[in-house]
C-alpha cells in the first residue's frame, strides 16, 4: 500500500495527474501507515526577543542526560519526592516525577512555547 501511495504522489508531482485524480486514487489505495516516530535526541530551550536577531539563551541538552537524571529520582527519599510533586502541582504541573514515566515526561516537553510579560519568547522542544 505504501508504495502505491508514493507512486500516486510521484505522478502528481510530475504533473501526470490532477489533484482531484490523485485524491481519488489515494482514497482507493486505502490508508497509509504513519512513519515510525524518531526518538528525540535533544531537549532545546531557546529564549529570544522579537526585537533582537540573536537568541538570548540557546541550550541543547542530550535526552540521555535527562533520562539518567530522572532515574536518579529513585535515590530521593520518598517524603522529599512527595514534597516536590506537591510543589509542582501547586504551579499547575500535575506530573509525578519517577522512573516509570520518563517517556511521558519527555513527550510532554514537545513544542512548548511561552511568551513572558517582558516580551521574551521561551521555546522548549525535543528533536
Amino acid at each position: 500500500m505504501q508504495n502505491e501511495r508514493k507512486r500516486i504522489l510521484g505522478m502528481l508531482a510530475r504533473g501526470e495527474i490532477t489533484v482531484d485524480e490523485a485524491d481519488k486514487l489515494l482514497i482507493k489505495a486505502g490508508p497509509g501507515t504513519a512513519p515510525a516516530r524518531r526518538k528525540p535526541r535533544y531537549l532545546y530551550i531557546i529564549i529570544s526577543r522579537p526585537d533582537e536577531t540573536k537568541d538570548r539563551v540557546n541550550i541543547r541538552i542530550p535526552i540521555k542526560l535527562l533520562t539518567h537524571g530522572l532515574r536518579l529520582t529513585k535515590l530521593i527519599p520518598h517524603l522529599v519526592r512527595e514534597k516536590v510533586n506537591m510543589a509542582l502541582a501547586k504551579v499547575g504541573m500535575n506530573f509525578t516525577i519517577n522512573e516509570d514515566n520518563i517517556v511521558d515526561f519527555i513527550d510532554a516537553l514537545t513544542d512548548i512555547s511561552v511568551e513572558i510579560d517582558s516580551g521574551e519568547n521561551v521555546q522548549i522542544y525535543c528533536r
